[in-house]
């Protein structure tokens, strides 16, 4: 343990030498493994002497055949032979023979054929083909010593004749009488797909090992990014602070560092602010009790009414901001709850004090929520539903893998440049100060903090019938619910 920390910090740019280093290496251990375990394709090697005897032999036994037999002839002579023998109806064979100084083994062979089937068949050609690369056998015939031809025998080959090696591969052509011909090749011809599998194996082989590679590595880099992302995501749910790992990485050091600092920082103003604000509360009403104690001094009239209720404006406002500041309900723990049921005990709470309101949808829906939290956002909804727009209808579904709940009213409703405004901390869009009908601008922006903290989201909108206000939430709901 102690010589890994004398080791340099990882850096990235470490990493991602590394990673191209390993997928370079696997590129050529794939060539390697190509050359060693595809097998190449051995070279035939053929004996003059018997080359030129089979070829006359068959090439006499289909011209002298039925045209109607050679074919099937052909086919028959090859396997006994294992070469390749075709009959070809045609008048003029596409190749040409090249000169023979460039080919004097294979030309040797080509003239014997064509002086002992003098008078019988009217030419023979021989065309040399280029073998594949790679881990194939490679031979060209058109590359020798500008000597060679002066000290090799010229002319057909004799009987008496040492015997020559003829490699494959070739191709040699006996043209008929008729003007058909006989064509006759090696037997294991090198075929365009011998030639490719090889390299395509490979390209193949190397494509998915850096693929595969560069994911992993590409996975295991983001991984700190994604911790960090969750610790965000967390942070703001609950306003707690998440402690940040990102696996040593010193480019990410610095960024844990910076987000577990900050969330600290935020944590501290936080708490300051609601130790604050708890203290300013604890004054004010203490000062407002002693208000109290004097409006009883008053003479009943309307100048102690209109004291009375300005102090019970200042208590609501006091409560709802430390409601919107304080942290009791944020940090609620989420459990399992039935969200059609606390809609529905809601609603029915609501119409026994002879309120408006209905509710549609299901008996029962599960959700993963703060059920104090979530139960406070939906009664301050579904209040100002009634009242601003007289009357409330709740709706429930659920599809996608989340919950949509609906709350309608018939009022005036709000204005698509102005949905935003509403959420804002203390912003009224009802203009009156009255006990009745205006709050202090508080209930919209408690309701979307803590759906925000469960994961949800909440926006204003307008309703089919194109009055009133239509409130959308939206809850993620378990794997099971969301099938």
């Amino acid at each position: 343990m102690r010589f890994f920390r004398l080791l340099p910090p990882v850096r990235l740019w470490m990493r991602i030498a590394a990673m191209m280093l390993v997928a370079v290496l696997a590129v050529e251990s794939l060539n390697a493994a190509a050359l060693v375990f595809i097998p190449p394709r051995l070279m035939r090697v053929y004996g003059g002497h018997w080359l030129v005897e089979t070829m006359e032999k068959a090439a006499l036994a289909i011209f002298q055949a039925d045209a109607k037999r050679r074919e099937a002839l052909a086919t028959g002579l090859s396997a006994e032979n294992h070469l390749q023998i075709h009959w070809l109806r045609v008048q003029q064979h596409p190749d040409e023979t090249a000169p023979a100084f460039k080919r004097p083994f294979p030309e040797r062979v080509r003239q014997a054929i064509e002086s002992d089937l003098k008078g019988t068949v009217s030419r023979v050609t021989f065309r040399s083909l280029i073998g594949p690369r790679g881990n194939q056998f490679h031979v060209d015939l058109l590359f020798q010593p500008p000597d060679l031809p002066s000290r090799l025998a010229k002319g057909p080959l004799k009987p008496e004749d040492e015997d020559i090696a003829i490699p494959a591969p070739f191709e040699f052509g006996i043209q008929g009488a008729d003007g058909s011909w006989v064509i006759v090749e090696p037997e294991d011809m090198l075929s365009y797909r011998a030639r490719v599998l090889p390299w395509f194996i490979t390209l193949l082989g190397a494509a998915v090992a850096v693929s595969l590679v560069s994911t992993f590595a590409a996975r295991q880099w983001l991984r700190p990014l994604d911790r960090l992302a969750g610790a965000a995501r967390e942070f703001g749910r609950t306003r707690r602070a998440v402690p940040v790992n990102t696996a040593g990485l010193s480019e990410f050091k610095v960024i844990e560092q910076a987000m577990n600092e900050m969330q600290d920082r935020i944590k501290r103003f936080l708490d300051e602010r609601t130790h604050m604000l708890a203290a300013m509360s604890h004054d004010l009403r203490t000062g407002l009790t002693g208000l109290r104690l004097d409006a009883e001094d008053v003479c009943d009239g309307e100048a102690k009414e209109r004291l009375v209720a300005g102090m019970e404006e200042m208590e609501r406002m006091i409560s709802a901001t430390l409601d919107f500041a304080g942290d009791e309900l944020k940090s609620e723990p989420a459990q399992a709850i039935d969200l059609a049921a606390l809609l529905i005990s809601l609603c029915d709470t609501l119409a026994d004090r002879n309120y408006p309101v209905s509710y549609s949808g299901p008996d029962h829906l599960s959700a993963q929520c703060q059920p104090i939290a979530i139960k406070r956002a939906f009664a301050n909804l579904i209040d100002n539903a009634i009242k601003y727009g007289g009357w409330a209808c709740v709706s429930l579904s659920h599809s996608g893998g989340k919950a949509a709940i609906f709350i309608t009213d018939g009022g005036p409703g709000i204005p698509a440049e102005k949905a935003e405004l509403a959420f804002q901390a203390f912003r009224r869009l009802e203009n009156s100060r009255s006990r009745e009908t205006g709050g202090v601008g508080l209930g919209l922006t408690i309701a979307r903090d803590i759906i925000r903290s469960n994961a949800g989201e909440i926006a204003l909108g307008q309703p089919p019938q194109e009055k009133g206000l239509e409130v959308k939430v939206t809850l993620p709901l378990p794997v099971a619910n969301g099938s």
